[in-house]
């Protein structure tokens, strides 16, 4: 079985889902996933994970996001999008100009908002996807949530179409935002374009990035390996440290380690230098390397398993620098 990250830049039109298909075509194997979807109009970056490194995309899934949209005014849509059904809204006069735009988006899109999802979305509801239920005509309703917005900047502006920048927290839709940024100017706003450009640190348009990221095209069966993305690299927004051989032994047995990290300090980051976190971030698991490949994810000893998917203490307060003792969280079977 292969077990290695990809990134990809998927084309608007093409399912999310049908890049796994198509990777499980190639690896010819079932263990293949990604972190973050992008709707089927959506282009962008994907991070994909073949084998035992799937275990490891909760960790990339909490990731802030980047995208560019380009918002068509003067409409609304059942999908937020021009995918679904248009209907034309009724002409202002006068149209929206660029500063009210820009205020509202700083006035009411920017920080810690709440925000509605939409109908036409992969939300799970009573066990099956809303998405699914709105398309059979089922009425139900969706919670508001938070999210961030760090940034919206508007790259460029004439009625009716908007094109900006939105820098948001995991779990942002950015459909939502545009849709409701309609209703606030009264004139309705679908997204007509949407490219996701960065996932944490990865970023498309990068130097670095730039001879990583393929098109699914580009890919072979039998030469998947030679597309691999360093693991250090799309793991680098969560804390690293590289096992000896004896703390290996002792962790893949199911025993504990004692933390020889302990007192370091995100901001310091871990022996080599590859830790990067947000500042003020209080890190709860690190991820463990061992020959230059991860192994598993570690945790305090003294919490037990209570951790969510993403790695983050249930009951808040877990520290992985101050930790005494250290166990694998989650283990990886790659040896």
């Amino acid at each position: 079985m292969l077990h290695g990250f990809l990134l990809l830049d998927k084309e608007s039109g093409l399912n999310s889902f049908k890049l796994v298909l198509a990777l499980r075509r190639l690896a010819n194997q079932k263990r293949v996933g990604f972190a973050g979807t992008l709707d089927p109009l959506a282009s962008g970056l994907m991070v994909m994970a073949l084998g035992e490194y799937t275990k490891l995309l909760p960790y990339l899934e909490a990731s802030d996001k980047i995208y560019q949209v380009e918002a068509t005014l003067g409409q609304v849509s059942d999908t937020y999008d021009i995918d679904g059904t248009l209907e034309a809204v009724s002409a202002m006069d006068p149209v929206p100009d660029r500063q009210r735009i820009e205020h509202l988006l700083s006035a009411e899109f920017s920080g810690q908002i709440m925000q509605v999802p939409p109908r036409h979305s992969a939300i799970q509801i009573g066990g099956k996807r809303a998405y699914a239920l709105a398309r059979a005509g089922e009425q139900f309703e969706l919670k508001a949530r938070p999210v961030e917005i760090f940034s919206c900047r508007v790259l460029s502006y004439s009625y009716s179409l908007l094109t900006m920048e939105v820098h948001c927290s995991s779990g942002t839709y950015v459909r939502s935002l545009v849709h409701d940024l309609g209703q606030r100017l009264g004139c309705g706003a679908v997204v007509s374009a949407l490219r996701r450009i960065a996932v944490g640190i990865l970023r498309i348009d990068s130097e670095e990035m730039r001879d990583k990221i393929k098109k699914l095209e580009q890919l072979e069966a039998g030469e998947l390996e030679r597309d691999f993305v360093d693991p250090w690299l799309i793991l680098a927004a969560r804390p690293q440290c590289e096992l000896s051989d004896d703390e290996y032994a002792v962790l893949a047995r199911g025993n504990f380690v004692a933390n020889r990290w302990k007192g370091e300090r995100a901001a310091d980051g871990l022996p080599g230098g590859r830790h990067i976190a947000r500042a003020g971030a209080v890190p709860e698991v690190a991820i463990a390397f061992w020959q230059g490949r991860p192994v598993g994810v570690l945790a305090d000893a003294g919490a037990g398993r209570n951790f969510n998917k993403s790695g983050d203490s249930k009951a808040g307060g877990s520290d992985f620098f101050a930790a005494e003792k250290l166990k694998f969280y989650r283990k990886l079977n790659i040896f």
